[in-house]
């Protein structure tokens, strides 16, 4: 609702359908201001689900500045918010990898958690601590689609194909089922 209520505020105050294009040719800062204000608390959020929240918070201005610094590069192919996540993701990688702990995001296995603790702690709770420890990859794909992102926006993002990411996706929400199943048995 409370994203409706923005989106529709931003659209109400703005007729430019894609404002990182327009910063892009103008450099113009109220376009780039448009573009943090629509996309901000998307990008924090799917970065949130990645890594710690300094990480994220870190890992999220330096998108801004790569946008800002790599203006002249972009071209208005496909949706701006998967280019913009794309730069994230990138920059997560390399954040990652400088902190030599993709192996350990690689190989960690989804956590389990007793019913006494599952009555304590919300579902909501329980199923973010439920993606946040399974497999980076699974973990990315299944982020972008519960942001709202299609098949194909994914695998471009991710820069792998589409049957890649659903693969992805249907381990990492096997993997939650299997949780549940555990949990309720």
């Amino acid at each position: 609702m409370l994203s409706s209520l923005k989106m529709w505020r931003i659209r109400a105050t703005s007729n430019i359908v894609d404002p990182l294009y327009e910063y892009a040719t103008t450099g113009k800062v109220k376009y780039l201001e448009q573009v943090i204000e629509r996309y901000q608390s998307d990008l924090f959020h799917f970065l949130r689900t990645q890594t710690q929240t300094a990480s994220a918070e870190d890992i999220c201005q330096k998108t801004w500045l790569k946008v800002i610094e790599k203006k002249s590069s972009y071209r208005q192919q496909g949706h701006p918010k998967a280019y913009l996540f794309q730069i994230a993701r990138n920059l997560l990688i390399d954040s990652i990898r400088a902190s030599d702990k993709l192996s350990e995001l690689t190989n960690s296995k989804v956590g389990t958690i007793s019913t006494d603790a599952l009555t304590k702690t919300s579902e909501q709770s329980w199923l973010y601590q439920q993606i946040a420890a399974l497999p980076l990859l699974q973990k990315e794909a299944l982020s972008l689609q519960l942001e709202g992102f299609s098949l194909a926006e994914i695998a471009q993002i991710v820069g792998a194909t589409q049957e890649t990411v659903k693969t992805r996706i249907r381990y990492a929400k096997e993997t939650i089922k299997s949780q549940v199943s555990e949990e309720h048995e």
